[in-house]
């Protein structure tokens, strides 16, 4: 089995228009959509953004006479107090793909305008401690995303993470290794934040915890952006000598080999 990405969207989420044709255009042998799953997302008027699960299984019905493996899929965004609600959504739906995501905190996004009024450390301060404290007590998931993301629209440096947040970073990536959890590296974060330079710190550290599945994600919202930067991102973790990269269906985890560049 070949890698695939496991992390884009489709019109199923708030925030993209794109169809599954669109994507399925460059046939790949295995295609799973992670749509957005986010409760009272600020990004979005507040709203409750669900999937629709019946929409789902009729899109993947539609394209039943291609040669490819659809699994189903969702981006969790996770704010503490949410917990008993998204339990209650998985166990009535069903994915084989989960990934846990820390994008608000009830009040903002971590990347809407208001977090630039802030004091930076105080959102850093924040973004992380919820991080941990979901990454800690969330019982439902598969993969933590772009570890970044409440760092996008700061000027943080590799040398910060050291020195101010080695030590809850250390305890996110133990938490994540204890639950079996990959940490993906994310195309977005590369590409259009220039964050390559966080996963240089991130990769090592979560390595010398004992982590050892990792994933890459394009968080595509477009089909252009299917398997974006998996090159760059492949190069980086191989330099850090890994060769290998993590597949989750539901419980159980495959390990094939890493996509040569």
């Amino acid at each position: 089995m070949n890698y695939y990405d496991q992390h884009l969207h489709t019109f199923l989420s708030f925030d993209s228009e794109e169809r599954f044709e669109n994507y399925l255009v460059q046939q790949p042998a295995t295609f799973v959509a992670t749509d957005h799953f986010d409760l009272k997302n600020p990004a979005h008027a507040f709203q409750d953004d669900i999937p629709d699960y019946e929409e789902l299984l009729r899109q993947q019905q539609k394209f039943i006479n291609q040669p490819t493996t659809f699994l189903k899929g969702i981006e969790i965004g996770v704010v503490p107090g949410q917990e008993s609600k998204i339990y209650d959504y998985l166990t009535t739906y069903p994915y084989d793909l989960q990934l846990v995501s820390i994008h608000q905190n009830g009040q903002f996004d971590y990347m809407d305008d208001i977090v630039l009024t802030k004091d930076k450390y105080t959102i850093m301060d924040e973004y992380f401690q919820q991080m941990e404290r979901v990454t800690e007590d969330f019982k439902a998931g598969h993969i933590l995303t772009h570890f970044e993301y409440g760092l996008r629209r700061l000027d943080v440096t590799s040398h910060e993470l050291a020195t101010r947040y080695e030590e809850q970073l250390t305890q996110i990536f133990k938490n994540i290794i204890a639950k079996n959890w990959g940490l993906e590296l994310n195309a977005k974060s590369f590409a259009k934040y220039q964050n390559a330079q966080l996963y240089e710190y991130a990769v090592p550290l979560y390595q010398n915890l004992g982590g050892k599945l990792f994933t890459l994600g394009s968080d595509a919202h477009i089909a252009s952006d299917f398997r974006n930067q998996f090159s760059q991102m492949g190069a980086m973790l191989k330099k850090f000598g890994v060769t290998e990269l993590a597949l989750f269906q539901n419980k159980e985890i495959k390990l094939v080999p890493l996509p040569e560049s």
